[in-house]
């Protein structure tokens, strides 16, 4: 039995795990499964890598801020 996005967005993560693994026996999956899979993956690695890129920046802008308006304050 389907549940309503409602019913889906109210279950736990943990309940919904224990869900699918009920029905992962029973079911044969396609192979955009495996596809699927891949891609959260893929875009997981993203994720990590933009975040590392985002704090990199962040660094460098502050330390560019500092290097231009630190002479200027202390003239």
């Amino acid at each position: 039995m389907s549940h309503t996005i409602k019913e889906l967005r109210k279950t736990s993560n943990e309940q919904l795990i224990i869900d699918h693994d009920k029905k992962a026996g029973s079911t044969d999956p396609g192979v955009n499964y495996y596809l699927d899979e891949l891609q959260r993956r893929q875009q997981n690695r993203q994720t990590k890598i933009m975040l590392w890129l985002t704090v990199v920046i962040t660094i460098l802008t502050a330390t560019n801020v500092i290097t231009v308006f630190a002479p200027l304050v202390c003239r």
